[in-house]
């Protein structure tokens, strides 16, 4: 057992080093701590100059996936500014219009930050080329009406009135009857169908007029051409279209501050004139604003509450205030030495690794904790200051490298993700790991020295006495142990109602009102602000595609203007020209029209009604034309011609009206885009010539349920459409991947390096208890409280790995050092305990943030440390302590063996304390 438990002899070149550096800061520590101070100052500055902020999520995602390269593409023709939704909330409309009106105006002559304001459509140009919309049988209907009209309006008022339309109308049935086909005999009772009802209507006891003309203008022109302001929610919602101008260079770490503080402030001046209703903001670059704002503040609060609640408790831990200020002064050059690592190696940071400080305070200061309370337990032995620091860095310094570097790799190996966000995060917290060890290892050394030196006959205070904790746990390992695995798997069931959650809405601030509008389109309008992406070459291609799109039930509706540029011109032109011809001189009023007497209308409505008993489809207009005949004949005379001089009036005036709204709508010039409103072009149509559609989805598209279904119906449609749903589908996907890839990549890597510190399996299985304990124990905690996973806590998977593989790397080397009767030695014991409080402090610090993202991780992390800490300190040496009793009791072990802590090394150890003895 001595030779198992015996520290592997390939682990002297490690000592030596550590050695050989301790021995050099201890001898010269000045040069040291200047060398190290100025390294600090040139990567301040380094960072001033060169560090950058990446604040999009488009920054976070792999450019080289295939679904990002489609979003590229799209954002290379039409700009990756999304709208800005400005949302009016009144009672009605009425209340509603006129502030959107004046947003609406305000923010259009702001051309600084604000570009494409739109907040109503006028097709008022279009609807002056109405007919270029109507297909080519239509187009010569209206041109049969215009040449029969004509003679009318060419001073032929007469023809109108009741007798000689009555005539008129007989010829036309007598000339339809030579036509073999029937069709235009068919089509010539139609008319006279028509005009026998609407005389039919004037003659009536109580009467109304109905027009006897084809309504050939409301056809002509698309009904969803009508002028209108964005209004839903049943009229008590109006919103207006804006987006930003390009944001200049250094915007900040929150994009487009500038833009939406002037919006702001533009639209709390116009509410001030409007106090009845209530004007927010929303859409997503607001809300991602909000977000990132939020974040900043809140890293920013939390890192100062992390570093200053770190410090109180190792001062507290540690029973003095020297040596914690000596370790945090350390950790700030150490972070120091970060910036300018992250400023060479990456340049910039991005959403997720602007959290590396709070991780760096959390996880770098475990290795000045773990060194000073080694170093105390020595100066309590009564062993000098310099002798303390050799004893330290060879006794527990390979235990701080080993933990650094497995929890180093499991940051590393996040580098090998597609998700670019974790990988960056992955490269800049796994590089300020090592050289916040490199800092305990090398500063902590020299400053120590500066401290102490002179000390060597001081009182010395200890780290935290834990063994009085701990002592009754571990009198019976066994209960213990059974009580601990009880517990574990009480919690670990909870991981069965463990879920993830995707909804990036649960992750803002709570109280936005950016993500109470927003709920708010969802609920009142039944749509979400996001919508899918497809692009095409032609009209043509955008018309077939929309129809196929509008047959899914996941989509709620297709907005594009391709069809606002109707096609085959060069049919509809020559018709619409010699329609637009005719038209080109009309009257503006109807002179009075001559009225023939009852009596000489008889004779011509009979001879029509004759002529249209000939066949079985026209009786019925006869019979209604026999109506009028005997309802002439009962209306006293000067009723009747007061009825019939009305109707023939409001005929010929119809007639007149008809006439010149088809003369409005009859330019002969084809619509382009330039008779579009140019936010509504800029919105839809690309530099490159292609055209855009946008795909709403049916319900909360914020729900991953509702986007899959949404997402998998698109791209049956278009394969290759985008858009911010399909971008968050994929890249919380991928994120959510590339965290379980990172995490397992982590957990092959440690245990390769754990295997090369201890070269036995066994030992690294027990290194690696406490990480896969504290796994069970927190995905447990986490579905028995309800606390989903998310895009934003996520990233406890390679932070618990690193956590938990350093408190279990620190009880092992612990246990192979002692001889004996395993009990830990209080300075692993403390330095557990304070490392594992001062993480919890450093990322519990996030729970007071206003994001809930950053409550999410600050809560998930604090649970975690708390699993890790269970394991490190109760389960491990419990399981050690027991298996050492157990072999006592088989008689393996060597009778009499010294159970205190060893300060002489093991058989075969080179022993590097006698030089430094000799050198104090």
């Amino acid at each position: 057992m001595e030779a198992e438990r015996k520290p592997h002899n390939c682990r002297s070149h490690l000592v030596r080093l550590l050695h050989r550096i301790t021995l050099l800061s201890i001898r010269r520590p000045i040069p040291v701590l200047s060398v190290a101070g100025v390294l600090a100052l040139l990567a301040i500055v380094l960072t001033i100059l060169g560090l950058g902020f990446h604040t999009s999520r488009l920054d976070l995602l792999n450019p080289k996936s295939s679904y990002n390269k489609l979003w590229l593409d799209y954002i290379r023709e039409f700009g990756a500014t999304d709208d800005i939704l400005v949302v009016v909330e009144g009672d009605s409309p009425e209340q509603i219009v006129p502030v959107l009106d004046e947003v609406a105006e305000v923010l259009s002559r702001d051309e600084r930050n604000f570009r494409a304001v739109l907040h109503q459509v006028d097709f008022s140009p279009v609807r002056a080329k109405g007919l270029h919309y109507l297909d080519v049988e239509q187009l010569e209907t209206i041109e049969r009406f215009v040449t029969e009209a004509k003679p009318v309006v060419s001073n032929g008022w007469t023809r109108l009135s009741v007798g000689n339309m009555a005539a008129s109308m007989d010829r036309r049935l007598l000339a339809a009857a030579r036509d073999p086909s029937g069709l235009w005999r068919s089509r010539a009772e139609v008319e006279v169908g028509h005009w026998a009802a609407s005389l039919q209507q004037a003659l009536l006891p109580e009467p109304r007029y109905c027009r006897p003309w084809p309504d050939l203008v409301r056809p002509s022109i698309p009904v969803d051409l009508d002028d209108r302001h964005f209004l839903v929610a049943d009229g008590q919602m109006g919103v207006v279209l804006l987006q930003l101008a390009e944001p200049p260079d250094g915007d900040g770490f929150a994009r487009g501050s500038e833009g939406i503080d002037a919006l702001r402030r533009h639209i709390s001046g116009v509410a001030t004139r409007y106090p009845e209703v209530h004007i927010g903001l929303t859409g997503l670059p607001v809300m991602e604003n909000d977000e990132m704002r939020s974040s900043q503040t809140a890293m920013i609060e939390a890192s100062l509450l992390s570093l200053f609640g770190v410090a109180c408790l190792f001062v507290a831990g540690f029973g003095g205030i020297r040596h914690p200020l000596l370790t945090v002064a350390a950790l700030l050059v150490s972070m120091a030495w970060s910036f300018g690592f992250i400023t060479i190696a990456v340049g910039h940071l991005n959403i997720l690794s602007v959290s590396f400080a709070v991780i760096l305070i959390g996880l770098g200061i475990d290795f000045g904790i773990h060194y000073v309370a080694r170093y105390l337990q020595y100066r309590q032995s009564h062993i000098s200051c310099n002798s303390a620091l050799v004893r330290t860095a060879i006794g527990v310094g390979p235990g701080i490298v080993t933990g650094a570097a497995t929890t180093a790799a499991a940051f590393f190996t996040a580098g090998f993700t597609e998700f670019t966000g974790i990988a960056e995060l992955g490269i800049i917290a796994g590089g300020g790991i090592l050289l916040c060890c490199a800092g305990a290892l090398v500063m902590l050394p020299s400053m120590i020295h500066l401290a102490d030196r002179n000390r060597d006959d001081a009182v010395i205070s200890g780290p935290l006495d834990v063994h009085a904790w701990l002592t009754p746990i571990f009198r019976r390992p066994v209960w213990t142990l059974g009580m601990s695995v009880g517990v574990l798997i009480f919690l670990g069931l909870g991981a069965t109602w463990l879920r993830y959650d995707h909804n990036l809405l649960n992750l803002q601030p709570e109280g936005l009102e950016s993500v109470r509008l927003e709920h708010r389109l969802i609920e009142e309008s039944d749509q979400s602000v996001w919508f899918a992406l497809s692009l095409a070459r032609s009209s043509e291609e955008v018309l077939e595609r929309k129809a196929k799109f509008e047959e899914l039930e996941s989509v709620d509706r297709v907005e594009e203007i391709a069809r606002l540029l109707p096609k085959d011109e060069h049919l509809r032109q020559p018709i619409i020209s010699r329609i637009h011809s005719q038209l080109s001189s009309l009257p503006n009023r109807v002179p009075a029209i001559p009225l023939q007497r009852p009596e000489v209308l008889d004779p011509l409505l009979a001879q029509l009604q004759s002529e249209l008993s000939r066949t079985a489809s026209g009786r019925a207009t006869a019979e209604r034309i026999a109506w009028i005949r005997a309802r002439l004949r009962q209306i006293p005379e000067p009723e009747c011609f007061r009825r019939l001089s009305e109707y023939q009036l409001r005929a010929a005036q119809d007639m007149l009206h008809q006439l010149h709204a088809l003369a409005e709508a009859s330019i002969p010039v084809p619509p382009d885009f330039s008779d579009l409103p140019e936010g509504l072009v800029r919105r839809f149509f690309g530099s490159d010539g292609r055209h855009l559609m946008k795909v709403y989805g049916r319900g909360n598209i914020w729900d991953m349920d509702a986007m899959e279904r949404f997402v998998r119906d698109v791209r049956s449609v278009d394969p290759k459409a985008t858009g911010n749903p399909l971008q968050t589908f994929e890249a919380s996907r991928q994120m959510k991947q590339s965290y379980e890839q990172a995490a397992l990549y982590s957990l092959i890597t440690i245990f390769v390096l754990l295997y090369f510190d201890f070269r036995s399996v066994r030992h690294t299985l027990l290194a690696m208890v406490p990480v896969g304990i504290g796994m069970v124990l927190l995905f447990g905690l986490m579905g028995w409280l309800g606390e989903p996973l998310n895009p934003a806590n996520m990233i406890v998977l390679p932070l618990i790995l690193g956590i938990g593989v350093d408190d279990g790397v620190h009880v092992v080397h612990d246990y192979l050092r002692r001889r004996g009767g395993y009990r830990m030695s209080a300075s692993t014991a403390s330095a557990v305990l304070i490392t594992s409080l001062t993480t919890m402090v450093g990322f519990g610090s996030l729970m007071i943030a206003d994001h809930r993202g950053l409550q999410s991780l600050g809560r998930v992390l604090t649970i975690g440390v708390t699993c890790c800490l269970f394991t490190s300190l109760i389960m491990l040496p419990a399981a050690l302590i027991w298996r050492t009793q157990r072999q006592e009791s088989e008689g393996e072990r060597t009778a009499g063996a010294d159970r205190g802590e060893a300060s002489v090394p093991a058989r075969g150890e080179w022993d590097p304390e006698e030089p430094m003895e000799r050198a104090a």
